[in-house]
């Protein structure tokens, strides 16, 4: 992977091999700058290989993938949106839910906002960023995950709500 084109391009990582089982659990862990979000960020689909081939799930990455999420190291949540409507943006942009969440907007709504009181934000879900400590737009920004995930983190970390 490189950010930049041609010979002024810096070239963030190469000559990577990485299979993730289903079900596996894994941490990308070293120095700063040293290409973890870089990693992230192709794995995401969010930025295209240099060269090679990447597969996730058996298939060719050619963009965004709505089974892969991302906690950014910042919260990159949206200021003009609340915690809440900041977790429904990706299911806004991601089919299938994106047919859906106009006539089913209030089934929605009431996920998310259960999904962030189950991270400790209740009381918290209709604050913009700026109202917002560090730790709850990394949880508000966690909880942004795409919907088919949500049960794994819950059963996984043991998040529940009814």
């Amino acid at each position: 992977m490189a950010y930049g084109r041609g010979d002024t391009a810096v070239r963030a990582i190469e000559d990577v091999t990485l299979t993730v089982r289903k079900g596996e659990f894994i941490a990308v862990v070293g120095p700063s700058g040293c290409g973890k979000s870089s990693l992230m960020k192709l794995i995401s689909g969010l930025h295209p290989p240099a060269s090679g081939t990447l597969t996730v799930e058996g298939k060719s990455v050619k963009g965004p993938l709505p089974s892969v999420g991302m906690a950014f190291q910042n919260s990159n949540l949206l200021p003009w949106r609340n915690a809440v409507d900041n977790v429904l943006l990706p299911l806004e942009i991601v089919e299938p839910h994106r047919s859906r969440i106009g006539r089913e907007r209030a089934q929605y709504r009431d996920k998310a906002v259960k999904l962030l009181n189950s991270v400790g934000l209740t009381g918290f879900t209709e604050k913009h960023p700026w109202e917002l400590s560090g730790g709850m737009q990394q949880r508000t920004s966690i909880c942004r995950r795409s919907e088919e995930h949500t049960s794994e983190l819950q059963s996984r970390f043991g998040i529940s709500y009814a």
